[in-house]
This record gives structure tokens, sequence and C-alpha cells, in this order.
């Protein structure tokens, strides 16, 4: 995945199978506040600044609790012949939040009606981009 921030408030993670090479999970933690996209330092880290860039070593069994709304977050490339397997929980403080259909469609390669019909009502806990 490229660098993104959720939709999302927080999720939890467990690393079911590593890569065997590459699949490094890198973020760069509360880079954007609830009232402030924070542009400038996006871009920084999108033109290459890996000064506030932090990987984690993960492990199979790992659990993580990570705020991606607001941690600007990508996995590196697999660059194993095996896939990386992680189990994903997302949850959000209000009920209904669906994730855009572009980044959706981005992320995973397809959409379903929900997005389709989210895309007129987007329900969101703030104004930040997806």
């Amino acid at each position: 995945f490229n660098w993104h921030f959720d939709t999302n408030e927080f999720t939890i993670t467990m690393l079911l199978k590593p890569a065997a090479k590459g699949g490094h999970f890198e973020y760069v933690p509360g880079l954007r506040t609830p009232n402030d996209e924070c542009y400038d330092e996006v871009k920084k880290v999108l033109d290459g600044d890996r000064s506030r860039v932090k990987r984690l070593e993960l492990n199979a069994g790992d659990l993580q609790f990570f705020l991606g709304r607001f941690s600007l977050h990508q996995v590196t490339e697999n660059l194993g012949d095996e896939d990386r397997l992680l189990l994903i929980m997302s949850f959000t403080e209000q009920p209904g939040v669906i994730g855009s259909m572009y980044r959706v469609k981005d992320l995973y390669g397809k959409v379903t009606a929900a997005h389709l019909v989210n895309e007129e009502s987007r329900i969101r806990a703030d104004g930040l981009l997806d």
C-alpha cells in the first residue's frame, strides 16, 4: 500500500505471516490533527523526507493498535515470493462510516453498492480527507 491515511479513527491489526523480504510497515505518527490536514508536512514525506518516518519490525502474531486517521502510513513493496498476510479490524467513533469509493477502489481494486451510496452521504467524525 502506498502512503495514506485511514478513513477510520483507529485500527487493530495482527500480522499472520510476514513477507519473506520487504512488506515493512512504515508510519509518521500524529502527522495531522482532526482540524488540520498539515499539507506541508505530508508533502515533505511524499517528497522523500524520512526524518519523521518510523518502521515497525513486526513478527507473526504481533498485535498493533494504530491511529491511522492521523498518522500517515504505508507498507513497503513485498519483494518475496509469498504473500504477507495481515488481519485488519477497523473502528470508527460514528456509525455508518464507509470508505470513499475512489480510495477503496485504489486500495482493493473494487467497490460495492454501499460505496456508491456513501458518496452521496459521506459520514465522518471530522472534515479530513480520506
